[in-house]
């Protein structure tokens, strides 16, 4: 199962914030769940932090270009 595939069946908590790492040509390189998003921006250089209807257009997006780039 992806994570996409899992973040489209559970509804998780609505605390829970994500932060997505790119490649050099814009695609999705990793994904990490931030637990304390509070704590987290309070850091020197945070990054956008995304909610959990956001992550899933942005994996649908990226799986779209994914798709776009490798079949071109």
């Amino acid at each position: 199962m992806s994570y996409l595939t899992h973040l489209k069946r559970n509804k998780l908590h609505y605390t829970n914030r994500w932060v997505c790492k790119y490649d050099d040509d814009g695609l999705v390189k990793e994904v990490k769940l931030i637990y304390c998003p509070e704590e987290y921006r309070s850091y020197k250089r945070p990054r956008t932090l995304h909610t959990q209807p956001t992550l899933i257009k942005i994996l649908e997006n990226d799986k779209e270009r994914r798709r776009l780039y490798y079949n071109s």
